[in-house]
């Protein structure tokens, strides 16, 4: 009787063991790198102590993912794989704390596997990203299917700038006159195909500098006007400056060679921060310099911007139709600038 009793509970022990020893056992998922529909090569280089990737074009885009990993040891010997494809599909890198695994499929349909193991897991470096050269400052904050998400920076401009829509003859000079912008020092981006939007904080300064006989004043009430010069007054400029704040929001397309073109449009949002009119001027020997803050700009204005591009490198026009002064100060002006840019 006792050993009918001892039979079934000595099975349920075990069973129990079992289960427990399978729950205390761990699955070390694989993180996915790179996931696409197609690419136009992919070039592969490992060693015992390196291994690095890079998948062209990605979904026919000018993207490109670079990874590259390498850890210490000392071998006496260095094995060396190199792989070439073009035209591959359904491209998957992906990498787990022992290894870092390819597929794709060839031209020809055929299932291609890689897996290539790393020396020294514990001791490694690693680099992984994705942009249109390795260079690229774009974090990649989520990459599915098509549509990327990343953090940017870039939209370096120097251009020159004049007024528009004067209710008096400023007599800008746009040779003299000039802007400076960082359109976005740090933005986001979405990437859908051929097209993008991305928006981010970034400041501009704006010299609007008279070239005639008159020189900017602020008098005692607070309007600006343009006063002339005497006779001994030599060497002389005058020039309005706004600083502001700002928040691009772009609509972008690519097209062309690799996407090696593109245009981008959309409104400028400025919180205009600072403002100040400085005259120069020489009288006989002595140099003279006055500067006048807190000019009453206005607060907020809205511009609106285009670039066209060629990689990174673009011509950029901003039209800002607002009033940069508040109308209490008399002198009712916008601005047009054009010039040349960074871009991300």
């Amino acid at each position: 009787m006792i050993r009918h009793i001892l039979l079934p509970c000595a099975l349920l022990s075990s069973l129990f063991a079992a289960a427990t020893d399978n729950t205390n056992e761990t699955t070390v998922a694989a993180d996915t790198l790179l996931h696409v529909a197609k690419a136009e090569r992919i070039v592969i280089n490992a060693t015992t102590r390196q291994t690095s990737i890079t998948v062209s074009n990605l979904d026919g885009s000018a993207d490109n993912f670079y990874y590259q990993t390498s850890s210490g040891g000392h071998k006496n010997y260095i094995t060396e794989s190199r792989f070439n494809w073009t035209d591959i599909k359904n491209v998957i890198v992906t990498e787990t704390p022992e290894l870092v695994s390819v597929e794709f499929c060839s031209a020809s349909d055929e299932p291609q596997i890689y897996s290539f193991p790393f020396n020294d897991p514990d001791n490694r470096t690693v680099k992984s990203y994705i942009g249109t050269k390795g260079s690229d400052f774009g974090i990649v904050i989520s990459n599915s299917g098509s549509t990327k998400w990343e953090a940017i920076t870039g939209g370096i401009g120097i251009g020159w700038v004049t007024d528009v829509n004067s209710n008096m003859p400023m007599d800008v000079s746009m040779w003299k006159s000039n802007e400076l912008t960082w359109a976005m020092i740090l933005g986001v981006k979405m990437t859908h195909g051929r097209s993008s939007l991305s928006a981010g904080l970034g400041v501009s300064w704006r010299n609007y500098v008279t070239k005639g006989s008159n020189y900017f004043h602020k008098n005692d009430e607070g309007r600006i006007m343009l006063t002339p010069y005497t006779e001994d007054m030599t060497k002389r400029r005058s020039r309005i400056k706004v600083f502001s704040l700002q928040i691009p929001v772009m609509y972008g397309i690519s097209f062309g060679h690799h996407r090696n073109w593109g245009v981008e449009v959309g409104p400028v949002i400025n919180f205009n921060t600072g403002g100040s009119i400085k005259t120069q001027y020489t009288i006989g020997s002595h140099d003279y310099s006055i500067k006048t803050r807190n000019i009453n700009q206005r607060t907020v204005t809205i511009d609106a911007m285009a670039v066209v591009r060629f990689k990174s490198l673009g011509l950029y026009a901003r039209y800002a139709p607002m009033k940069v002064l508040n109308s209490s100060t008399g002198l009712d002006f916008g601005g047009l600038s054009t010039g040349i840019m960074v871009l991300w």
